[in-house]
């Protein structure tokens, strides 16, 4: 499975006779799958629907989901009329008419301005027909989205892929300056020894058992062995089935462990400087894999 990023867009429109459907779904960067519909009453009860497809296709983002109508669909909307309600207003307005001596008798326009007495409701309908007309522009829009997602994954793998190889070079460089930082920090050990030892002589088994520990506490071989080892599995990763964000974000955690790790232990300018290059490759490939899915 591809790459994939966690942004995207898409856009798609159902068009009928008297009316139009336009659905637009963006996703954005986030830990978990979090969807936010806004529906128009009409399709409110196809939320959880719509929830269980974009979940079938994607496991990470926030998305959020805007639909929209666009004129009236056949049977949207029914008149209701209250004829015990208007029955109240006409027996009101007689009441009154007799009390102060009015003329004239209610009419129907009366009754127009008279709140309440027509209200326009939404008719209920089947959610298997609604979920005909509503799903294939659902589905149009979030394929359109997925692409956009898709493209941008592949920019990132090769983004990310290159910065490996920006990573491999500077662990060749600390590898091949190991030995030079290696063997500067013996000489030192041996000045500072004699220096200690003034005029008594040097004892050559003293000597060694110090160069012993020297190496040991500068011995950096495990970490880039496991730097090595992560640079494989990223690369690994890279290519095997997704989701990949989290375990690549791991990988990342380790190496920028490894390196913080080697320099200490080495204890040179040099090293310590390529480990400041290292970290900065890291953060970079941080920023690119914190928008992979």
């Amino acid at each position: 499975m591809a790459i994939k990023s966690m942004t995207g867009f898409g856009r798609a429109e159902g068009l009928w006779e008297t009316w139009s459907l336009r659905v637009e779904i963006k996703s954005l960067n986030h830990r978990f799958l979090e969807i936010i519909p806004r529906l128009p009453r009409r399709y409110q009860g196809l939320e959880e629907r719509l929830r269980r497809l974009i979940r079938e296709r994607c496991a990470r983002g926030r998305f959020e989901v805007y639909v929209q109508i666009i004129g009236l669909p056949p049977g949207f909307q029914a008149l209701n009329v209250n004829t015990e309600l208007a029955a109240q207003y006409i027996s009101n307005l007689r009441l009154l008419k007799t009390m102060f001596g009015l003329a004239g008798e209610p009419q129907v326009s009366d009754l127009l301005r008279m709140r309440d007495v027509f209200t326009a409701v939404e008719s209920e309908e089947d959610l298997e027909a609604l979920w005909q007309e509503f799903e294939p522009v659902l589905n149009k829009a979030l394929e359109e989205l997925l692409q956009m997602r898709l493209i941008e994954g592949e920019y990132l793998a090769r983004v990310l892929r290159e910065q490996l190889g920006v990573l491999q070079k500077i662990i060749d460089q600390i590898e091949g300056l190991r030995e030079q930082v290696f063997h500067r920090a013996k000489i030192r050990l041996e000045e500072r020894i004699k220096t200690l030892l003034a005029d008594k002589d040097l004892d050559p088994l003293r000597l060694h058992q110090e160069v012993v520990i020297l190496a040991d506490r500068m011995d950096i071989t495990e970490e880039l062995d496991r730097l090595r080892s992560h640079l494989r599995q990223f690369e690994k990763t890279l290519d095997e089935p997704g989701p990949h964000g989290r375990r690549l974000d791991f990988l990342i955690q380790e190496m920028f462990r490894e390196i913080n790790t080697l320099s200490t232990k080495a204890g040179a300018a040099e090293i310590s400087q390529l480990a400041v290059e290292a970290k900065c490759t890291l953060e970079k490939m941080r920023e690119q894999v914190q928008n992979i899915e």
